[in-house]
């Protein structure tokens, strides 16, 4: 049951709110052009997805992305069999930074389709977002796969890992590469986020870079702080410096992203602090008494579903994804400590009834220091952030989408 949770607040939610956003642009365009129009459009999207300076940004992320898996990959063999003495599995910390990684190319793609939707449209950000993700998975795989070809050619000149069965060695990048499709919706979402609310005909000219940032960083503020985001917006249209320019938009993009914060949002962040708690003491004494694995799964889909549930019923109440994620945030912030304060005295029985370690239940520990400090392996802390932010960010971003699909002319063109 709690796998089948997991399923459905890590998988199901950004696809699903990617294609309802797709039909109600689609259901838009034929409504005010018909089904004859779409070609055309979709031309115009394509042409103005890819125009200058766009494609100059994609041939960067290209090479920065080939430059920056290279030097992570020989780090990583430089590394990975003197793992087991530094106590930790360099592999599979490997691996969930690069689900950590997948999610960084996600917002990128995001970024990228909102800045461009912001000066050109909704279709023309979806391109560029999609095409941010191509040029991130073309730059990895151009620079992984000679590495893999000499790799599967000679395996015996590369590190041995014990715990790796044979041409497994290189599986943390290759997981990487197939994560990005979990990256494929945000690039729909970042448009739908970016683009202006009006006829494309009527949309104001871009001056510049910081304009779209401080636009962006200013459309998604509470009713409270909209006029204080329309006074940024407007004190920045009235510099003229660039150099000016560019301080003050990210100081307001800066003082935005901190500030917006639900009213009482300590209420849910206490709460998803408890249930976590009393999750992880009830799982431990579960699976101890009946003589069951460890609970690492709970680790990561009991806060995870919390953090869904919370972030979406705070975004749905405010129609705000950045209201949601702050809020999520501090419950994120307030559920590890909560965690760890119930896992560590919990490993620590553990040790004492000879189950095994907490984390897996897979071997008895030598000490009870081994068995606190299981708790406290990285990989471990980082699979559990990683999910975290997974589930805060996809009940955030359903939560204010579907709050504003049920206000009549919200999602415009």
């Amino acid at each position: 049951m709690l796998e089948f949770l997991l399923f459905l607040v890590v998988f199901i939610p950004a696809p699903l709110l990617a294609v309802i956003l797709l039909a109600v642009r689609l259901r838009g365009a034929v409504r005010d052009g018909g089904f004859g129009g779409l070609g055309p459009r979709t031309v115009a999207a394509l042409r103005a997805g890819t125009r200058c300076p766009v494609w100059r940004a994609l041939a960067t992320v290209t090479v920065a992305a080939a430059v920056l898996t290279a030097a992570l990959e020989q780090a990583y063999l430089a590394s990975v069999a003197s793992g087991p003495g530094w106590g930790t599995d360099v592999a599979l910390l490997a691996v969930v930074l690069g689900l950590l990684a997948s999610l960084a190319c996600g917002a990128l793609a995001a970024l990228a389709g909102a800045t461009v939707a912001r000066a050109r449209g909704f279709g023309a950000g979806t391109v560029a977002g999609l095409l941010a993700l191509a040029a991130v998975a073309i730059g990895a795989t151009a620079a992984h796969l000679p590495l893999y070809a000499v790799y599967r050619a000679d395996p015996a000149s590369f590190p041995t890992v014990a715990n790796l069965a044979e041409g497994d060695l290189l599986i943390p990048f290759q997981v990487f590469l197939a994560s990005l499709i979990w990256s494929l919706p945000w690039p729909v979402l970042g448009a739908a986020y970016g683009a202006r609310r009006v006829p494309t005909g009527d949309r104001p000219a871009t001056r510049d870079l910081w304009q779209v940032l401080l636009d962006l960083a200013t459309t998604d503020l509470p009713e409270s702080r909209a006029a204080w985001g329309a006074a940024l917006r407007a004190e920045l249209a009235a510099i003229e410096p660039p150099a000016e320019r560019r301080r003050f938009a990210l100081g307001g993009v800066w003082t935005a992203l901190r500030t917006g914060r639900a009213r009482g949002a300590w209420v849910p962040a206490l709460g998803v602090a408890v249930v976590a708690a009393a999750s992880m003491f009830a799982a431990s004494r579960w699976s101890l008494a009946y003589n069951r694995g460890g609970i690492l799964s709970y680790w990561i889909g009991v806060p995870t579903t919390l953090l869904f549930v919370v972030t979406i019923a705070t975004a749905w109440r405010h129609r705000s994804f950045g209201v949601a994620l702050r809020t999520g945030a501090l419950a994120g912030l307030a559920a590890m400590p909560a965690v760890l304060a119930v896992s560590i005295p919990e490993s620590v029985v553990w040790f004492h009834r000879r189950a095994g370690y907490l984390s897996t239940g897979d071997a008895v520990p030598p000490t009870w220091q081994d068995a606190v400090n299981d708790v406290l392996r990285p990989e471990f802390l980082l699979a559990m952030v990683v999910f975290w932010v997974i589930g805060a960010v996809s009940g955030a971003g359903l939560g204010a989408a579907l709050a504003r699909l049920r206000t009549p002319g919200v999602v415009g063109s």
